[in-house]
């Protein structure tokens, strides 16, 4: 891809930094977003490094995820002029000292709004969602009268709250900081003067709260000044700041080139897009490349809340099977597969015991989003710790299992334990536990790996992770009514039971060493080949109806909902493909979807094929 050609609105952003304007760049897919980022912050080290250093000021670049932080930092050449950091992280950085804000912040805002939205889902009814809202009213009212008693609040990075116990969520921080921002002018004032410069990449992800609260920090002419860098179109998690825009006397820019898609790719997501008009760009311009369109005929769901069964799991990767086939990509390196759920790549790649699990009856629906992020307290240990080493042992990689180690555990780590120890006992060490860890993997359960690593310190472990580890089983029968609370007992002992080696297709899907993956995990991505694959009976999801949106006259209108959420989410997926695109659509009637692909002009005839 090519990433050093200026455009116009590379310029428009380097004329905002001189005139110390703030400004909003809108950059569509594979537009080069990142590099307009990268030459915006090396003109102000540039032009105004000295000054900035001189002042203990720095610049701030707010970003998404740990990857792209990595990335940011690695193309700036590491300089601390820069503080490039994820939006959790920074905001925990400036606001973690405010204690008694903090208190006041959960007392006031935070706290309240959960325990009002508890009562609004409270019926007074026997449904779960009541009887779950009766339970999250007792505890956020236990919260609140405990909240005084609390010596100190900690973020450890953790989906979890623990009001009383002074653990802070993921949410927490952003609602916290969101409220402190707009209530205390001089939190306001401080972050100006810290930063003079705030940049947010992936700025349609950001929280809307958070986007606010950067525009009243910035709201004066001059420094501070804030610069947003997205694309609305891209934004596909829910409560994020998907019309972000810059403080009143911003400029909004918009950047057309595509220099990651064909031309043929390019043309597809024109006709799916309406607000910008894509123009090829770089090296990709003379690439023609091609999109086609397989429509097969859904069957009838058989299983249980009208979603396939395994055997219906297994025709339907059958059908993607023949598509292949007949693109001729069967069997290819070079290919990558993405579905909107992971039914299907759980059937092919071997973790539907897993799958099953976590979106059985034992798994909340937090539980359920954890196991997606692979964040879930459960998983993160084999995803981040146990597998890496066992395949790097089975590799020969020693190097990679010091680095794995000295990373992830704390009986590795340099001020750790064994800090004092000579180099040759540490890879003694490290030798004899990768044995034991390699026997476990292959014939033992996940609940003997994860004590392994616990006594041993190779991983770090919440309270909450220990005592689910130390204590015994649940004996009584799960009753939904009764237990509803503590059905992560449940989910433990079910997951504890499992053969370690049975996560091994997991771990290896989740650290991106498959070429399949979800249309939500492939954001940011490129690949030269993608097959796009919708089947809304395999997803059995209401937030999305890929034939409805694709064929509303056919399978019948989407939910206002359904449209926004689905067509941002088939951008993303669609602009993925550098040369090639393949969509392999399941529909209740593909003749008459046919035609209607055509009328509408997202395809043409000769890009499209009836099974």
């Amino acid at each position: 891809m090519a990433t050093l050609i200026p455009t116009e609105a590379d310029r428009e952003v380097a004329e905002c930094l001189k005139a110390e304007r703030d400004f909003a760049l809108i950059a569509g897919a594979g537009s080069g977003k990142t590099t307009s980022l990268i030459e915006a912050l090396t003109y102000i080290g540039r032009e105004s490094g000295p000054k900035l250093r001189q002042a203990g000021q720095r610049v701030a670049c707010i970003t998404y995820t740990n990857r792209a932080v990595d990335v940011i930092r690695s193309r700036l050449k590491f300089d601390d002029l820069y503080e490039v950091t994820t939006l959790h992280s920074f905001l925990w950085r400036e606001i973690g000292r405010f204690q008694h804000d903090i208190r006041l912040a959960l007392k006031k805002d935070r706290i309240p709004a959960l325990l009002a939205k508890a009562r609004e889902d409270d019926s007074g009814k026997n449904t779960k969602i009541a009887r779950r809202a009766r339970t999250q009213v007792e505890r956020y009212e236990g919260a609140l009268s405990g909240i005084d008693d609390v010596p100190k609040f900690n973020y450890d990075n953790s989906s979890y709250s623990d009001y009383v116990g002074g653990t802070l969520s993921h949410d927490d921080v952003i609602e916290i900081a969101g409220y402190l921002i707009v209530e205390r002018k001089n939190l306001r004032k401080l972050l100006g003067m810290k930063y003079p410069y705030i940049f947010v990449d992936e700025a349609q992800d950001t929280f809307e709260s958070i986007v606010s609260g950067l525009n009243l920090i910035c709201s004066n002419q001059g420094l501070p000044l804030v610069g947003y860098f997205g694309d609305p179109w891209q934004q596909i998690y829910d409560g994020r700041a998907a019309g972000f825009g810059p403080p009143e006397g911003g400029l909004t820019i918009t950047k057309k080139e595509n220099f990651r898609c064909s031309r043929a790719v390019i043309k597809l997501l024109n006709a799916f897009r309406d607000d910008v008009e894509q123009m090829p760009a770089g090296e990709n311009a003379e690439v023609e490349g091609s999109v086609e369109i397989r429509l097969v005929q859904a069957e009838d769901p058989e299983g249980d809340r009208k979603r396939y069964t395994n055997p219906q799991v297994d025709r339907a990767l059958e059908q993607m099977d023949r598509a292949l086939d007949a693109w001729g990509w069967r069997n290819r390196d070079d290919v990558t597969r993405l579905f909107l759920v992971r039914q299907m790549i759980a059937r092919r790649l071997g973790f539907s015991e897993l799958q099953t699990l976590f979106t059985g009856p034992f798994a909340s629906a937090r539980a359920e989003d954890d196991y997606e992020s692979g964040e879930h307290y459960l998983l993160k240990p084999f995803i981040k710790t146990i597998w890496p080493l066992v395949a790097a042992q089975a590799n020969g990689d020693q190097r990679a299992v010091i680095d794995i180690l000295r990373a992830n555990s704390p009986a590795f780590d340099m001020n750790g334990p064994n800090a004092k120890k000579s180099l040759r006992y540490m890879m003694e060490l490290s030798k004899k536990h990768l044995e034991r860890l390699g026997e476990i993997w292959t014939q033992g359960f996940t609940k003997e790996a994860l004590i392994y690593v616990r006594d041993h310190e190779l991983v770090s472990m919440s309270d909450h992770f220990l005592e689910q580890l130390a204590r015994e089983p649940r004996s009584e029968i799960f009753d939904e009514d009764e237990h509803s609370s503590e059905k992560g007992d449940w989910l433990a002992d079910s997951f504890f039971s499992m053969h370690a080696s049975a996560l091994k297709p997991f771990c290896k899907f989740m650290l991106k060493n498959t070429n399949y993956s979800t249309q939500h995990g492939v954001k940011g991505e490129e690949y030269p080949n993608v097959l796009v694959v919708y089947d809304d009976i395999e997803a059995a999801w209401n937030n999305y109806s890929f034939t409805k949106l694709l064929t509303p006259q056919t399978a019948g209108e989407p939910t206002d909902g359904q449209r926004e959420r689905g067509r941002k989410l088939a951008y993303v997926s669609f602009s993925r493909a550098e040369e090639n695109l393949r969509v392999l659509l399941f529909t209740p009637d593909p003749d008459t979807a046919r035609r209607e692909l055509i009328e509408r002009k997202l395809f043409n005839e000769e890009q499209i094929t009836i099974v």
